[in-house]
């Protein structure tokens, strides 16, 4: 399940207006208009078809971050790995789609759109026949990886298409049908995938992309117009300072990641974290001499996007980091099965859907501080309530405090959303938001890290009391981080799998306890750094679009 706004999906709402017919003046405007109207209805007809296509990719992308949190105890079962390699078939494919963020946009207007999308998509086949394949982890995170470049391109360029190949008054309709279905993916996805990795095993998870993506290649080929490369020097590239950003996010990561097995002051664990800021701070050297940036930093600072931008970043390392999680934890320690997994996750998706439309609404009566501190307090209460899960909390519990989640998240990240794309000008929503959906991205892979350290160092130490009894404990404790309960179950026994499940719930919950308490502190602070903003004398329905991937 992804939870977060898609900026970038909403700036090409703004950014990508059409220059085909309906967009032209003067000449014989009786002529110009009947050729127009002849124009935007075929266009319509290809757009509609082209609309399918482009879902399917759209929902597949989603369905594969949302569904891995889902399928990890199986491929954990399967492959007898620890949390590090579980770590990184998620965050693998969330780098390399958070590398592409920025420049397959740019890169798709020097290029062709169209083009870059179906090579983007053969790049994700492939990853996906690879995934499916895998006889081992490091080959199912090599295709992960494979998979996530080519989902960059695909979440880049799909409604940049799409909005590019009508006239500007069929835009809001298409819209409209592009956030019904993605709305649709984010809701029902975990639901589908669930069932899919019980019922087929998880490989299918991969496997169906293969074949849904052969159809979806030929239409989107015969379907979605054609368009011009802009080869302009506006339009170029800045690959050293996205490859920059890149490095340090694996880095950090990397580093972060081995707190499984090893002590923070090890160096195993802090030169790899150290090596990724000192890259970063290359990057901001770069970034101050280079004349092609990765955004542009003067507007990133105009308020209240740097608030905006702080939220969004602490929501996505919070709600990455804290499904990963807890996906784990129902399965493993309570017993869940992948269906039932996914129908835990299906509340929060669903009060997202039914919750954002109003968010707007809200803001524009109480102003943007309030109804974000109102969106993030119920986040907070929401993991709070998590946070209170134990070997014997049934399912009905955690729907409901998962439902809680996802009413703040629909209250608050349209919020968010709107007020730093109202701050941004209208010639620069492009480039600036697929900034920000670049810092979004990077967040939850850091956030899978953080969230994930924190647990292992809190499991380790209850561990360590809890298991002391069991012949061998130490040699288990790695097991025990990963939450292997079943497997220690098979292989030493009742008690030592009951020791295992109470030292791996309370690493878990305290992680959700600290998610919860950061989130209500940026709740009070949101109040009175947003302020009123956007509080008008009447509702102003702002555009929302929902992107179904990435919790």
């Amino acid at each position: 399940m992804n939870l977060r706004m898609d900026l970038a999906q909403l700036s090409r709402i703004h950014a990508h207006q059409p220059d085909g017919p309906v967009a032209k003046t003067g000449g014989d405007s009786t002529k110009s208009g009947n050729e127009s109207n002849v124009s935007v209805a075929r266009m319509g007809i290809a757009s509609n078809v082209a609309l399918v296509a482009l879902a399917t990719g759209q929902f597949l992308v989603g369905l594969d971050m949302s569904v891995m949190s889902v399928a990890l105890p199986s491929i954990q079962k399967e492959f007898g790995v620890g949390m590090a390699q579980m770590e990184w078939a998620m965050m693998a494919y969330m780098v390399a789609g958070a590398a592409l963020a920025v420049p397959a946009g740019a890169l798709g207007d020097r290029t062709g759109r169209r083009r870059l999308y179906v090579i983007g998509t053969s790049i994700f086949v492939v990853g996906s026949a690879i995934s499916a394949l895998s006889p081992d982890m490091g080959v199912l995170i090599f295709g992960r990886a494979i998979q996530g470049i080519g989902s960059g391109f695909m979440g880049t360029l799909a409604l940049a298409m799409l909005t590019s190949a009508v006239g500007r008054d069929q835009i809001p309709k298409l819209i409209g049908l592009w956030t019904a279905v993605t709305s649709g993916a984010s809701a029902f996805g975990p639901i589908i995938g669930g069932a899919m990795v019980q019922f087929l095993g998880w490989r299918w998870m991969f496997g169906v992309n293969v074949f849904l993506m052969a159809a979806v290649i030929p239409l989107v080929i015969r379907e979605v117009p054609k368009d011009t490369p802009d080869e302009s020097e506006k339009r170029r590239v800045d690959w050293l300072g996205s490859s920059l950003l890149t490095v340090a996010m694996i880095l950090v990561a990397g580093g972060l990641s081995m707190l499984e097995t090893s002590k923070y002051y090890e160096p195993i664990v802090y030169v790899p974290v150290i090596a990724g800021f000192i890259v970063l701070l290359i990057m901001v050297m770069q970034q101050r001499h280079s004349l092609i940036k990765l955004t542009n930093w003067a507007s990133v600072k105009v308020a209240p996007i740097p608030a905006t931008l702080t939220i969004s970043v602490l929501l996505s390392m919070v709600l990455a980091g804290a499904m990963m999680q807890q996906m784990l934890l129902v399965q493993n320690v309570l017993g869940f099965t992948p269906m039932m997994a996914g129908i835990t996750s299906f509340g929060a998706s669903l009060m997202l859907v039914v919750f954002a439309p109003i968010s707007p609404k809200m803001m524009g009566r109480i102003g943007l501080g309030p109804t974000t501190c109102i969106g993030l307090g119920t986040v907070a209460l929401g993991l709070f309530g998590l946070h209170l899960t134990s070997a014997t909390t049934g399912m009905v519990q955690i729907v409901f405090w998962f439902g809680i989640m996802g009413v703040g998240i629909g209250i608050g990240m349209p919020a968010v959303s709107a007020g730093a794309m109202m701050a941004i000008p209208q010639d620069q929503m492009g480039t600036i938001s697929g900034f920000m959906a670049l810092i979004s991205s990077i967040s939850a892979v850091l956030g899978i890290a953080v969230i994930s350290a924190i647990s292992a160092v809190r499991v380790t130490s209850v561990w360590l009391v809890e298991g002391a009894h069991i012949p061998g404990y130490e040699s288990l404790t790695d097991e025990v981080v990963s939450g292997a309960i079943p497997e220690i179950l098979q292989t030493n026994g009742q008690d030592a799998a009951t020791a295992a499940s109470l030292s791996y719930t309370v690493g878990v919950t305290t992680a959700l306890m600290i998610a919860a308490v950061g989130v209500a502190i940026a709740a009070i602070v949101a109040l009175f750094m947003l302020g009123s903003r956007g509080k008008t004398s009447k509702s102003i329905e702002l555009p929302v679009m929902l992107e179904p991937e990435k919790l």
